[in-house]
C-alpha cells in the first residue's frame, strides 16, 4: 500500500515538472518571437511604412480604375445596342443628315457662272453628289444666263420615304437668273442692262444612303414639281386657352410692372435681370438687340397659388438701328411677394400645361361636390320629417 502511494506521488511530481517545463518553453518561445519582431522593426529601413502604405494605395486605385473601365465598357455596349435597336428599321435617307445632303446638292445645282467657271469644274462639283454618268447628263450648258441661290433661300417642303434606304426630298428654291449677254439693236443705242429674273422652283431630289460606303448619293436626276402654298387659314388655340381669368387682381399694377419689366428685359444686363427674373433660360434678356415700344392686348389668368398669375401680352419691339417695329407675344408667370413682382417663367409651355391640368382637376372635383349638394338636402329634409 505504501509503495503504491509513493509511486503515485512520484508520477504526480513528474507531471508537474513536465508541465512547468512546457510552460517555461512556451514563454521562452513567446519572448523569442517578441524579440525577433522588435529586431525586425529596428532593422527595417526608413520609410518602410510609407512604402507599404503607398503600395496598398496604388493597388486600391488600380482596382478602382479597373472597375470603372469595366462599367464603361459594359454600359457603352448597352447604349450602342439600344441605339442600334432604335435605328433598326429606320430609313437613313429620310434622316436630318440626308435632308442636309439634298439641300447642299440643290445649292450646288442652282449656282453657276458661265464666265468664270469651266464645264469640267462644274461637273466636278456636281460629281460629289452624283455618279459619274449622271453628273455629265445633269449639266445643260447655258450660254447667256448665270444662276445664283443661297441656303437661306431653300426651304424644305416634303420628305417621301421610298424605303430600301431611298427617299425623295422636295425643296422650294428661290433662284436669281442673270442674263450676261448684252445685245444691241443698233450701234447708236445704249447697251441694255443685264436682265435679272427672280423665280421660285420646286425641285425633288432622289437620295440614296449607301451603307457599304457610309455616304449619301443623289442616285437619279432630280425632277421639278409644284406645291400649292395656300395661306394658313386655320387658327390654332393660344397656349393660355382654357385657363381661368383672374378677377381679384389689379390690372393696373400688373400693367405697370410689365412696362418696367420689358424696358429692363430689352436693355439691362444679366446681373440686374436676375433680381426680377428667376427663369434661368431668359436671364440674359434681349441684350439691347431690340427696343421696347409698348404693350398691347394684355390678358391675366389665375396661377397655381393666390399670389401667382399668368399673363399673356403682345409686345411691340423695335430694331435699335432702323426703328422698324415688330409685334411679338409673351406668356409670363408672375409671383407677387411683399407688393413686388418677379417673373418665374417666360414662354414655358410645360408649366402652363401643368396649370391647365390642375385647374381641370379642381373644376371636376367642384362639379362632383355640387352634384352631391341636392342629395344632402334631401337627406336633411327626410331627417327633419322623421
Amino acid at each position: 500500500m505504501g509503495k503504491r502511494l509513493k509511486s503515485s506521488g512520484i508520477q504526480k511530481d513528474g507531471l508537474m515538472k513536465r508541465a512547468i517545463e512546457i510552460f517555461k518553453k512556451s514563454s521562452e518561445n513567446e519572448k523569442r518571437k517578441k524579440e525577433i519582431k522588435i529586431r525586425e522593426k529596428k532593422s527595417r529601413p526608413k520609410g518602410y511604412r510609407a512604402k507599404r502604405f503607398g503600395a496598398m494605395t496604388f493597388w486600391m486605385l488600380f482596382l478602382f480604375m479597373l472597375l470603372i473601365v469595366f462599367v464603361n465598357v459594359f454600359s457603352s455596349d448597352g447604349i450602342s445596342s439600344v441605339t442600334d435597336d432604335s435605328m433598326a428599321g429606320k430609313n437613313k435617307a429620310t434622316s436630318p443628315e440626308g435632308i442636309e445632303f439634298a439641300k447642299s446638292f440643290v445649292v450646288t445645282y442652282f449656282n453657276w457662272d458661265i464666265e468664270n467657271e469651266k464645264r469640267s469644274e462644274r461637273i466636278g462639283r456636281l460629281g460629289t453628289y452624283l455618279p459619274e454618268k449622271l453628273s455629265e447628263k445633269i449639266l445643260i450648258d447655258s450660254k447667256k444666263w448665270n444662276s445664283m441661290t443661297t441656303r437661306e433661300n431653300i426651304v424644305l417642303m416634303d420628305v417621301e420615304d421610298l424605303e430600301d434606304e431611298k427617299s425623295r426630298i422636295t425643296f422650294r428654291a428661290r433662284v436669281i437668273f442673270e442674263n450676261t449677254v448684252l445685245e444691241k439693236k443698233a450701234e447708236s443705242e445704249v447697251a441694255p442692262k443685264p436682265k435679272k429674273v427672280k423665280t421660285a422652283k420646286y425641285i425633288s431630289v432622289p437620295v440614296y444612303y449607301d451603307e457599304v460606303e457610309n455616304r449619301f448619293i443623289v442616285y437619279d436626276l432630280p425632277s421639278f414639281s409644284y406645291v400649292d402654298e395656300q395661306e394658313a387659314r386655320k387658327s390654332i388655340d393660344s397656349e393660355t386657352n382654357g385657363l381661368k381669368t383672374a378677377t381679384s387682381v389689379s390690372n393696373q399694377n400688373i400693367n405697370a410692372f410689365l412696362e418696367t419689366f420689358f424696358e429692363a428685359y430689352a436693355n439691362d444686363p444679366k446681373d440686374k435681370l436676375t433680381y426680377i427674373v428667376t427663369d434661368p433660360i431668359h436671364q440674359s434678356g434681349l441684350s439691347k438687340t431690340m427696343d421696347f415700344v409698348r404693350l398691347k392686348n394684355t390678358e391675366i389668368f389665375e396661377g397655381k397659388s393666390i399670389n401667382e398669375n399668368v399673363v399673356q401680352t403682345e409686345v411691340v419691339l423695335a430694331d435699335p438701328e432702323t426703328g422698324i417695329e415688330f409685334a411679338s407675344s409673351y406668356v409670363l408667370v408672375l409671383l407677387e411677394q411683399d407688393k413686388r413682382y418677379t417673373v418665374l417663367h417666360i414662354n414655358n409651355k410645360k408649366y402652363i400645361d401643368e396649370l391647365k391640368n390642375k385647374q381641370k382637376e379642381g373644376s371636376a372635383q367642384q362639379d362632383v361636390s355640387d352634384d352631391q349638394k341636392p342629395l344632402n338636402k334631401e337627406i336633411e329634409q327626410n331627417d327633419s320629417v322623421k
